[in-house]
């Protein structure tokens, strides 16, 4: 199932060990909205993660910001 996956990947990492007990007890819609819920809260922690890269950012001396950002993989 591909909400079953879906979840399991979110949860576990790219293994699919199958999904906790209750989870694995919702129904496929609300399995649906748990992996949207996932998804979206994902999205906003990679924003925030992005944010406060930039802010400690504007702490470095602009003329060496692209020698950080590479060393450090942004």
């Amino acid at each position: 199932m591909t909400t079953n996956r879906t979840l399991a990947e979110q949860l576990d990492g790219p293994r699919f060990d199958g999904l906790p007990a209750g989870i694995d007890a919702l129904s496929d819609e609300h399995k649906q909205v748990l992996a949207d819920a996932l998804r979206q809260a994902r999205r906003r922690q990679a924003a925030a993660l992005q944010e406060s890269a930039d802010s400690a950012l504007s702490h470095i001396p602009f003329f060496i910001r692209p020698a950080v950002r590479k060393a450090v993989g942004l």
